[in-house]
């Protein structure tokens, strides 16, 4: 991600680019874990400057504000995120095999404690502060960073391989249908994380759910 943290040269004092990039994660480290430990109204920028030891002016400069520096680290979250998947999809083995690996990838991410209460807070905050989603669902609600498993829908659709009328709901589906009631029994509390056994699993019966309805 850039922010004018970054800099090319390290000529007259500046940071290089890379301790420029250390230096904007360990800010986003430290708004993080504010965010989802106090919420999203009760955590100031104010302590979020103390605690990552850098002026409050630096995190108006560099993010914005508030909102901007949220929207900073959902979005560095999706990257991680979506270039992994984009190598998951980008696998020439059938649908099944590319399916399951995108299931347990979805698992894998979606049930980390630090995405649950993301999560979390995105539900309690999203009716006070609406343009705190922008960074996790566009305009017209499609869930961020599943573009390259779409575009994998299309192109077995074009294939041949699977028979889908529509690909922007069946990315929905499959995301609900893999991570939906696991991650619902997490957020209320009455499950814990599946280990990595039953993450497999649970994967591996979502794709066959799955490639059952929509199998060419």
């Amino acid at each position: 991600m850039e922010t004018r943290f970054a800099q090319t040269t390290s000529r007259g004092g500046r940071p290089s680019r890379h301790d420029a990039e250390v230096r904007v994660q360990a800010v986003l480290d430290v708004a993080k874990k504010r965010f989802l430990s106090f919420g999203y109204r009760e955590t100031s920028l104010d302590a979020i400057a103390r605690d990552a030891g850098v002026a409050k002016k630096t995190l108006y400069c560099h993010f914005g504000d508030k909102a901007g520096l949220f929207d900073a680290i959902v979005r560095t979250l999706t990257e991680a995120w979506v270039e992994e998947l984009r190598k998951i999809v980008a696998n020439e083995n059938g649908p099944d095999v590319v399916l399951e690996a995108a299931a347990l990838h979805l698992l894998d991410v979606g049930t980390r404690r630090d995405m649950i209460e993301l999560y979390r807070l995105l539900l309690v905050e999203s009716r006070r502060f609406p343009a705190l989603v922008d960074a996790y669902r566009s305009p017209c609600g499609k869930l961020v960073g599943t573009e390259p498993l779409a575009d994998y829908l299309r192109r077995a659709v074009e294939r041949g391989d699977l028979a889908l009328e529509n690909v922007d709901l069946a990315v929905d589906q499959f995301v609900q249908l893999v991570l939906g009631g696991v991650r619902a029994r997490m957020l209320l509390g009455c499950g814990h994380r599946p280990n990595t056994e039953s993450r497999r699993r649970i994967a591996k019966q979502a794709v066959s759910i799955f490639m059952s309805g929509c199998a060419a």
